[in-house]
């Protein structure tokens, strides 16, 4: 039975790891003589990663860079990106994310063999917080309440020497109580003592700090000097705040807490003093157990893949994880404690209860088979055929639905089936495209509005040498489709002379109802025939009557072309990603399209 990562969070307070097996089965964790918990992290094991990198307003991040151990790749237009059969460590797999104007992002994970592990982040905006003068020190504050003070002659450049003149300062507080924590937490909510053994971490809040110079230099706290930083404590929390409480920092280069220091608690505050920064947290830490689980729908006994989990604990603080796509998950949950387990819509709503624990030594629970109310409930059913024509043997269906939400369904003999638990029945448009494994080969998107029940997609083609049009628009995270049949999509020259295209190209697409068009898009670049980045013009959108812009907000907007086919038949092949003003709302848009040469 294959199993997922759980991650730790602080209404998620204990770390959770979940794993890929056949079956069933318990952890086992190195002990030392003392029979503390201890990790080795340079034990290396060959599995894979698929994530979802989202921004501060849920939306797909593209052409962000990831990393993980030697790998790195980027994020595609769904804010999407793989890693297949790398080296991560056993003990703890390590993801990092960069973009330009954003924290680094990152998540933690105990690593299994052959496994591909599933993650979701989300980055968090580096935005100047404030400034003050190296040789006078200061101090900054930011909303929430986080806070940093700097004393006199503080700052010193990457070589370690002082430095004068004016420092910016980029923060963030992580807020502990936040319903989106595993998502902006940095890494996962496991640490390592100053002993060299792993904890579970509940976290009080976190704080992130970024020193820069006016031309952008790093900078740090100067050898000998400490900072002060103010971590606020949620009201919700601050019953359960402990009067001193353990400082952690974040390791970037190992993907780890660490123990170091503590802090106090002042008032509704944490106050601590830190000699170098980083991502700073204020935890307290408790011993673990490993929990398994599996979940089916009761409707039709089918897997809940992609499912968010979440296990709370008798003080209301909680830890989550998804399903992977067999339903199953496993993970380190708090020992000896009476927990209840709870399945999680998108909006983060409860649609299913039950007590559980307490445990006192690793388990696995039996087969949970969840009712999920009718206005919750959205499943997808289709075949993928191979270029041949026949049921692919291996491969999967990615559906994509609004929220830049994406589920990895495998196929069986060629079909799929999927539940998404929804929040409520409003229509959402959905994309879906078959991969087929083996040919390595994939289909175009095939697109559409589904509320609830059971969707038919019908068959797709895994097959990229499809004759297939089509056009994707994805506005805000929701996808929009245009794919012949049924539409019609042409390319012509906009100069007037048929099929030259020495100029100006002109992509259209309309959407025929009951014999009237009730969408349509076009837009037109400037080429010469080229395959490379062009100038893009004067694009019109009317994807739905709520959903139609003109004006590109985007200074100097291009076109990549990928490529560029022959008179008589051949596919021009592209994609852009813009800003739009939709109303008064500006929007993020990004295109996909396949259009045959007129």
């Amino acid at each position: 039975m294959t199993k997922r990562i759980l991650l730790l969070s602080s209404t998620l307070i204990f770390s959770i790891i979940l794993f890929f097996s056949n079956c069933q089965r318990e952890i086992d964790v190195p002990v030392d003589t003392t029979g503390n918990n201890v990790v080795n992290d340079n034990i290396m094991v060959v599995a894979s990663v698929r994530g979802t990198v989202v921004d501060e307003n849920n939306q797909p991040v593209s052409g962000a860079t990831v990393t993980a151990g030697v790998s790195t790749t980027t994020t595609d237009t769904y804010g999407i990106f793989k890693f297949k059969n790398i080296n991560l460590s056993k003990e703890n797999g390590y993801v990092k994310v960069n973009k330009p104007g954003y924290f680094t992002g990152s998540k933690s994970f105990v690593t299994t063999t052959g496994v591909t592990h599933n993650i979701r982040l989300k980055l968090l905006p580096k935005l100047l917080s404030g400034t003050f003068n190296a040789a006078t020190g200061g101090s900054v504050s930011i909303n929430g309440g986080g806070k940093l003070v700097m004393p006199a002659a503080g700052v010193a450049d990457a070589s370690g020497n002082a430095f004068t003149g004016t420092v910016n300062v980029s923060m963030t507080w992580i807020d502990p109580s936040a319903s989106n924590l595993p998502e902006i937490m940095v890494g996962d909510l496991r640490g390592i003592t100053t002993s060299g053994e792993e904890r579970g971490l509940q976290t009080f809040g976190m704080l992130g700090v970024e020193l820069t110079s006016s031309t952008g230099l790093p900078l740090n706290i100067a050898s000998g000097k400490t900072a002060e930083l103010t971590f606020p404590i949620p009201a919700s929390m601050a019953g359960n705040a402990p009067a001193t409480i353990d400082l952690w920092h974040f390791d970037e280069t190992k993907g780890r807490w660490k123990q170091e220091g503590t802090a106090t608690k002042t008032g509704t505050n944490y106050i601590a003093q830190v000699s170098h920064f980083s991502f700073w947290n204020c935890d307290a830490p408790f011993p673990l157990i490993t929990l398994c689980m599996s979940f089916v729908n009761a409707s039709n006994n089918q897997p809940l893949i992609n499912t968010q989990i979440r296990i709370v604990r008798a003080n209301g603080l909680a830890g989550y994880g998804w399903t992977d796509s067999t339903g199953s998950l496993c993970g380190k949950v708090p020992k000896n404690e009476t927990l209840t387990l709870q399945v999680i819509d998108q909006c983060n709503n409860v649609v299913y209860s039950q007590n559980i624990g307490p445990f006192s030594a690793n388990a696995s629970l039996a087969t949970i088979s969840v009712a999920i109310p009718a206005a919750n409930s959205l499943t997808f059913t289709g075949t993928i055929t191979n270029c041949a024509g026949n049921n692919v043997a291996s491969g999967s269906a990615v559906i994509y639905t609004n929220g830049a939400f994406s589920y990895n369904v495998p196929v069986t003999n060629g079909t799929f089936t999927a539940t998404i638990i929804r929040c409520s029945n409003t229509p959402i448009n959905y994309s879906i495209i078959g991969i087929d494994f083996t040919a390595m080969q994939q289909s175009v998107p095939v697109g559409g509005t589904a509320s609830t029940g059971t969707v038919n997609v019908g068959t797709i083609q895994a097959c990229g040498t499809s004759s297939s049009q089509f056009i994707e628009f994805i506005v805000d995270g929701t996808p929009y489709n245009f794919v012949t049949p049924p539409d019609v999509i042409n390319a012509f020259d906009s100069t007037g002379t048929w099929g030259a295209y020495t100029n100006n190209t002109t992509v259209s697409a309309t959407q025929v109802t009951g014999g009237s068009t009730t969408t349509g898009t076009y837009f037109n670049f400037l080429n010469d025939q080229v395959v490379g980045n062009v100038p893009l013009q004067n694009v019109s959108l009317y994807l739905s009557p709520a959903v139609n812009a003109q004006q590109v907000l985007t200074t100097n907007p291009m076109v990549n072309i990928t490529a560029f086919g022959s008179t008589g038949g051949g596919f021009i092949v592209g994609n852009f990603s813009i800003q739009m003003m939709f109303g008064n709302t500006p929007k993020n848009v990004v295109c996909n399209f396949r259009v045959r040469r007129n």
